[in-house]
């Protein structure tokens, strides 16, 4: 009978853990908090977007531009794909190095090239 009723209780509590809402903490949800400001894509999704660019004309150009003045295209893995959640803008990020280890990222906002940007 002490073992049914230890088991019983076990199995009380244990349900109890998935049926509970539980208490999360929130994070403040203010517009001046940069972590509310832009989300990482990622996935599919992201695959996609960068897709669409790297398949285009004008980052084609880009690409030829940037490897004449001694850049070199890193790889596809290192692109970065931001949405801005204020206006729902999508930045896509290419990174370009040359020799000496100097990096630029081409950007291009909503599939528009918007220039090339060092990084620091």
């Amino acid at each position: 009978m002490k073992k049914l009723l230890t088991v019983i209780g076990g199995l009380v509590i244990a349900g109890s853990l998935f049926v509970t809402s539980g208490n999360t903490a929130k994070a403040a949800e203010t517009d001046d908090c940069p972590c509310h400001q832009v989300t990482i894509i990622r996935g599919a999704e992201r695959n996609k977007m960068v897709a669409d660019v790297i398949s285009s004309e004008n980052f084609k150009n880009v690409k030829k531009e940037l490897e004449q003045d001694g850049f070199k295209w890193t790889n596809a893995h290192d692109i970065e794909v931001i949405k801005y959640n204020l206006n729902g803008k999508i930045l896509i990020g290419i990174p370009f190095m040359n020799n000496q280890g100097f990096i630029v990222m081409a950007g291009y906002l909503d599939g528009v090239y918007s220039g090339t940007y060092p990084l620091e």
